[in-house]
């Protein structure tokens, strides 16, 4: 079992790399805004008021598809349904972040490892969620795609720090709250 001294320092870690993600988020929020900006204000001086697309699609020098913008996103990732949203690639045009709203209502931001780095069947490693239910959590996969922890926003309206791993070959969850810390077997 952790010491609080490790689960503190392990709190912190997740802190600090959801900081480092938000800055990211940030700049690209931004960037996507300027451009659109652009777009619309080069579509105004020519007279031709409002831009309406259902797709934006940023290339870099050697024409690889960088920023994705679409109602719904143009698919590359195998993405279980459509949805709303913004896709970022690195230079080999393979997803490294997007934001998606979906017609459930939920609203969902991947951060993926790159290629080769781990299992590529599933690189996100960081996901953060509003769920259609109201209820929230932040998401992080290993290596394995398995995921190894969340923070979660409960139907209770409590936050759950939860660390997950496999003990014997059977999922097993430690939960620490406000309330306390218990340890259980997942389903």
């Amino acid at each position: 079992m952790e010491t609080p001294a490790e689960v503190s320092e392990r709190v912190r870690l997740v802190e600090r790399q959801l900081r480092s993600h938000k800055v990211a988020l940030v700049a690209v929020v931004i960037v996507a805004a300027a451009l659109v900006a652009r777009t619309s204000s080069v579509g105004a001086s020519q007279g031709q008021g409002v831009q309406r697309t259902r797709g934006l699609v940023i290339e870099d020098a050697s024409g690889q598809d960088r920023i994705v913008l679409g109602a719904p996103i143009a698919e590359s990732s195998g993405r279980v349904s459509p949805c709303t949203g913004l896709r970022v690639n690195d230079p080999r045009g393979v997803e490294r972040f997007a934001a998606c709203l979906f017609n459930d209502g939920r609203v969902v931001m991947g951060f993926d490892a790159p290629v080769g780095k781990g299992d590529d069947r599933n690189r996100e490693r960081i996901t953060l969620v509003a769920d259609a239910e109201g209820g929230a959590y932040i998401r992080f996969l290993n290596r394995k795609t398995g995921v190894s922890g969340r923070l979660v926003l409960g139907v209770d309206d409590k936050l759950n720090l939860e660390f997950i791993q496999n003990v014997d070959g059977k999922a097993r969850v430690r939960r620490i709250s406000f309330d306390g810390e218990q340890v259980a077997d997942l389903q």
